[in-house]
C-alpha cells in the first residue's frame, strides 16, 4: 500500500507520551500483520508487532494518504482482539 502518513494533533501528542516511533507508524499501515475495520468509529485499524511488542494504529483513508487518529503499543494484543471481534466492533480485512 502506498499512502503518505499523516498525524493527526492527537496521533502527534500520543506518539510522543507513549514513546511510539514514526517508523513503526509507517510499517504498520505500509505493511501490517492484521487489518481490521473498526465498525464503531469508522476507521481502520493496523496491527504490526515489532520488538516483542504489537503496535495498533487507528487511521482513515484520506484521499491518497493514512491520516493518523490514535496509535498505541500492546502486550495483550490476542485478549484486545478477542474483545473488539466478539462485541462486533471489529471485523478482520486481512
Amino acid at each position: 500500500m502506498k499512502l503518505s502518513v499523516k498525524l493527526s494533533i492527537h496521533a502527534k501528542e500520543k506518539m510522543q507520551s507513549r514513546g511510539v516511533k514514526e517508523a513503526d507508524i509507517s510499517a504498520a499501515i505500509k505493511k501490517p500483520d492484521s487489518l481490521y475495520n473498526d465498525l464503531e468509529h469508522q476507521t481502520l485499524i493496523a496491527i504490526k508487532k515489532i520488538n516483542g511488542n504489537s503496535i495498533i494504529v487507528a487511521y482513515k483513508i484520506e484521499g491518497n494518504g493514512a491520516k493518523v487518529i490514535t496509535l498505541f503499543y500492546t502486550t495483550k494484543l490476542d485478549k484486545l482482539i478477542r474483545a473488539k471481534v466478539a462485541r462486533g466492533a471489529w471485523k478482520k480485512q486481512k
